[in-house]
């Protein structure tokens, strides 16, 4: 399957490497410059020249964009799927393996997150939806995000179910995440009758 993404505004699908990148944060995909220029006034909230190394991963393919930190998981948990059930750990992996994981990061990386999350992307989690650094499909913020969140649910105008809701997995501990729908999002063609 090819790299595809969407035009950030007019949500138009090509080849990743056919896009054009915000120059300043590296992150927002657009197909020209008139999709850019009219995205500036939502854009320009995201788009900075700091030294946060994640800003160049915020873009997503679908055209979201993720507007939450990029953190590091560093707690225990327990894996929520009843057939494994295992002792999650430090870098979202099985605690046996975690201390070695962090000498990794401590050694390999000389602690520098930047080049950990090269390395290992599902080890880190984005604030604002609970999912791990290794998704680039999207950001289900599900009303709080400055562009309508992109999941179905909120398409349908509805809100998230228990069952993923409840849904208690590492990257999304002690997250206040919302339910949605985002009202903004409601599309005619996904709503059912």
């Amino acid at each position: 399957m090819a790299d595809t993404s969407q035009c950030f505004t007019c949500r138009k699908e090509a080849m990743t490497k056919d896009l054009k990148r915000c120059s300043r944060c590296r992150g927002a995909l657009y197909c020209n410059s008139q999709c850019q220029t009219k995205d500036w006034p939502s854009h320009k909230k995201l788009c900075s020249e700091s030294d946060r190394w994640y800003d160049k991963y915020r873009g997503c393919r679908d055209g979201s964009m993720h507007e939450g930190e990029l953190e590091l998981i560093t707690w225990e948990y327990s894996n929520t799927d009843p057939e494994d059930g295992d002792r999650m750990g430090w870098g979202n992996v099985l605690l046996e393996e975690a201390e070695y994981l962090k000498r990794q990061f401590e050694v390999d990386c000389k602690g520098k997150q930047s080049l950990f999350f090269k390395k290992w992307p599902q080890g880190f989690r984005w604030t604002c939806c609970g999912t791990d650094g290794e998704m680039n499909y999207g950001c289900d913020h599900h009303g709080t995000g400055s562009k309508p969140c992109t999941c179905d649910f909120c398409r349908m105008g509805k809100p998230l179910p228990d069952s993923i809701y409840c849904e208690q997995t590492g990257p999304r501990m002690g997250l206040k995440l919302p339910r949605g729908p985002d009202p903004r999002s409601v599309h005619s063609s996904y709503v059912r009758q």
